[in-house]
């Protein structure tokens, strides 16, 4: 009954169709969308049972009771029609049930009203409280983020449901991403929510909670692999170095500061020259400001002998930035880099499909733990946090130049690995 041609036309509703192939449409005489269906019907079950013929019909005819529900009206004449009026106000009350269950269910499946902030307004005030945060994270949750909104079309944060994370999984993972990957950007989600219903931005569970698909021992078998000490000799002992440090200083410094103190890339690629110190008893290091983590900001001992080979002649000229690789939106500062490398390792026959730049940065961990160097000490280096209240509440960092002399054995092989010490062990 609902989908019946019933039109709205001034302050009465017709009735518009076809029968027999011709076109009819009468006045409902009515304001009333129910009685208008009501009439309606009756007029096409007339017509259909050939009781009256189109061109006859007149709805005055058929009109022996009246109801105007608008004002109040009910009247009949005799016990029939009384009967009918009663008939019709029943038919009114179901078919007002249908259109209100009918309203109801439209409602259900209506897109929810935006409501509150956005996903990405929220972002915005996590960055404005959490202020210390380093700039790889601050580019890695904007990107993250943005996508994810992008994605659902700039959602209300209260509107974002279980299912939508769903579907952004299920988008990544057609886009070819990595199950560690998915991971990664749903932690980020799973940070910026909780952030959101902490602040009151948010009243539902947090929708990424429990949402990680590697477990930890998929995730630790999944990681990248760690070099060899055989495959280090043949990168850094190789014609490609060689002619790196001619042809291309800054990714030859790049590497050599990479296996000298196990830095991440974006830690290198962004140095300046202010961070290359000495302290007030002669210990040279450099100072990391700029970090994944907390425990990333850490001073790194790093001897004389790579000040002389070289190191310091390439940084004589620089006013600020020590190398040339510039930040990019989403990838950092060491991109080129990364794929420099990669050739360079197909170059030198080193071959691994978790083998990266990020490798090196194993490799001193692990060299660091077969040279015996203790667990503090190597975490200190490493920029590690060590989750040990004993350590982390009760006792002092280890001083620059303590932490020199316990790595100082190690440091010089690594030197001698890295070509800048042309003694061999």
């Amino acid at each position: 009954m609902l989908n019946l041609p019933v039109y709205l036309r001034g302050k009465s509703f017709y009735l518009h169709t076809r029968v027999a192939g011709r076109q009819f449409k009468r006045s409902l005489q009515t304001s009333d969308k129910i009685i208008a269906i009501i009439r309606a019907v009756r007029i096409m079950e007339l017509i259909l049972s050939k009781t009256v013929k189109p061109e006859d019909f007149d709805l005055s005819m058929h009109k022996n009771y009246e109801i105007d529900l608008s004002r109040g009206i009910l009247r009949a004449d005799g016990p029939e029609d009384h009967q009918m009026l009663l008939d019709a106000l029943n038919s009114i009350k179901t078919i007002r049930q249908g259109v209100s269950e009918f309203e109801s269910q439209q409602e259900s499946i209506r897109p929810k009203r935006n409501s509150g902030l956005t996903l990405l307004e929220v972002l915005d005030k996590f960055f404005l409280l959490k202020s210390h945060l380093s700039q790889a994270t601050h580019q890695s949750y904007t990107k993250t983020t943005t996508e994810f909104s992008n994605f659902l079309r700039n959602p209300c944060v209260s509107n974002i449901s279980v299912f939508d994370v769903t579907k952004y999984q299920e988008f990544l993972a057609n886009k070819k991403n990595t199950t560690r990957t998915i991971d990664n950007k749903i932690s980020v989600l799973r940070t910026v929510f909780n952030f959101a219903i902490k602040q009151g931005y948010m009243k539902t569970e947090n929708p990424a909670k429990e949402r990680t698909l590697q477990s930890g021992k998929n995730k630790t078998q999944s990681g990248y692999g760690i070099f060899e000490v055989a495959e280090i000799k043949q990168i850094y002992q190789s014609e490609f170095m060689e002619k790196s440090r001619t042809d291309d200083p800054d990714y030859y410094w790049v590497l050599v500061l990479a296996l000298l103190t196990g830095c991440r890339i974006s830690e290198i690629t962004s140095l300046t020259k202010e961070q290359i110190k000495i302290s007030e008893t002669g210990v040279n290091y450099i100072k990391i400001i700029d970090s994944k983590t907390h425990a990333g900001e850490r001073s790194i001992p790093i001897s004389s002998n790579l000040i002389v080979s070289g190191f310091a002649d390439f940084i004589a000229d620089k006013e600020d930035k020590i190398f040339k690789y510039n930040l990019r939106l989403g990838k950092g500062s060491g991109n080129a880099v990364g794929k420099k490398f990669k050739r360079h390792l197909e170059e030198v026959k080193v071959k691994g499909n978790k083998l990266v730049f990020h490798s090196l940065r194993k490799f001193v961990n692990d060299f660091l733990l077969e040279n015996q160097v203790a667990y503090e000490a190597r975490c200190q280096f490493m920029g590690h946090e060590i989750d040990d209240i004993n350590i982390k509440i009760y006792t002092k960092k280890i001083t620059i130049e303590n932490l020199e002399a316990i790595l100082h054995r190690s440091i010089f092989k690594l030197e001698m690995l890295a070509g800048i010490m042309p003694t061999k062990f």
